[in-house]
């Protein structure tokens, strides 16, 4: 079986910090990558991100801004497929540190990723390997305790992936 780039762009993530563009990830046209470069509109300087730590190069992932750090997970990676790995940017020290796959939801890209203001919840995409399935599964990370739970399943939206999620923090 062959694992070949999914066909899709953008391939990177990009978030804003509320100073600055952080760009990370996606493919060069060649292969993966675990590269960026924030961005400062006020003095037109483009920086790259430290590569030290990053997580693994990989395209199709997501990524949120917590106020004070980018959260990168999932994927895909040419070669391996689907990805439930991730790390933690720090802008201000430019460092990078894993996130727990303890708990973590299965191997997945073109999911969906929202920051709730104290965890990062990944819902469904694509799984490959094993075989070309969505998933309707997904889990909740908390990076202040560094730890994973899985959503519920219990009246589960149907399969789906290469879709868009919002946060409203309206009652």
């Amino acid at each position: 079986m062959s694992l070949m780039r999914p066909l899709r762009d953008p391939v990177h993530t990009a978030v804003w910090s509320g100073s600055k563009l952080i760009v990370w990830g996606g493919y060069d046209g060649i292969s993966d990558v675990n590269t960026g470069g924030s961005y400062d509109p006020g003095t037109d300087i483009w920086s790259a991100t430290s590569t030290a730590n990053a997580p693994t190069a990989r395209e199709s992932q997501t990524a949120v801004w917590t106020s004070s750090k980018m959260i990168v997970w999932g994927g895909y990676t040419i070669g391996i497929g689907g990805l439930d790995t991730g790390g933690q940017y720090d802008l201000e020290t430019d460092s990078w540190v894993t996130t727990s796959t303890n708990n973590v939801p299965s191997p997945r890209y073109y999911h969906s990723a929202i920051w709730t203001g104290t965890e990062m919840i990944v819902w469904a995409g694509y799984a490959f390997p094993p075989g070309n399935i969505g998933l309707n599964t997904g889990g909740r990370y908390n990076p202040s305790a560094d730890s994973w739970r899985l959503t519920t399943t219990a009246n589960v939206p149907d399969a789906r992936y290469d879709h868009t999620a919002i946060w409203s923090a309206a009652k």
